[in-house]
């Protein structure tokens, strides 16, 4: 039986286990998923480090399933990146097939909500490639706001890679 974390309505986030093998793969091998990521396309061994990964516990990081009819269909996740500073960044990834559908939003939503109640951070930022209008999207509905484009911020596959940077606040309005 799969531990359910918090239910969205239409996907749920849950608990990784190794038996989700075949889903996390599918998502995390596919050329588009990983097209604006800094990891993947996973090849199996990646796949299976992730999920070893996955399923040990760290402090400051709350790493979840996105499941929608009990298959995971993506990952989130919320980590700290300065305890003293109290702030965090967060990420997801989500099958090509379920895009287009609104749980990107619901997922950073719960994301940010779990950042500042679960992780007691004050700042969240996510970043996305300058092209990935999807995704500043889907965190500009979230709530986070565009605050900048660092060049050659990221190094993507042996190159360097401009990024969006976003943020929210703990104190900034719900969206």
């Amino acid at each position: 039986m799969r531990e359910i974390v918090e239910d969205l309505g239409p996907v749920q986030l849950a608990r990784f286990a190794v038996t989700d093998f075949d889903d996390v793969h599918a998502f995390a091998s596919h050329p588009l998923v990983c097209a604006d990521t800094t990891w993947g396309p996973n090849d199996a061994d990646d796949t299976r480090a992730f999920l070893d990964e996955a399923g040990r516990s760290r402090p400051g990081t709350v790493l979840l399933a996105v499941v929608r009819e009990d298959r995971v269909i993506g990952s989130a996740s919320v980590w700290t990146t300065s305890q003293e500073d109290r702030t965090g960044e967060l990420g997801y990834a989500l099958h090509p097939d379920v895009w287009g559908r609104g749980y990107a939003t619901l997922v950073t939503r719960a994301l940010l909500r779990r950042g500042f109640t679960d992780l007691g951070l004050e700042r969240i930022a996510a970043t996305c490639g300058p092209t990935n209008t999807r995704s500043a999207r889907v965190l500009e509905k979230a709530g986070l706001r565009l605050e900048g484009h660092p060049r050659g911020h990221k190094r993507v596959r042996g190159a360097r890679r401009d990024s969006l940077v976003f943020a929210r606040l703990v104190t900034d309005a719900e969206p």
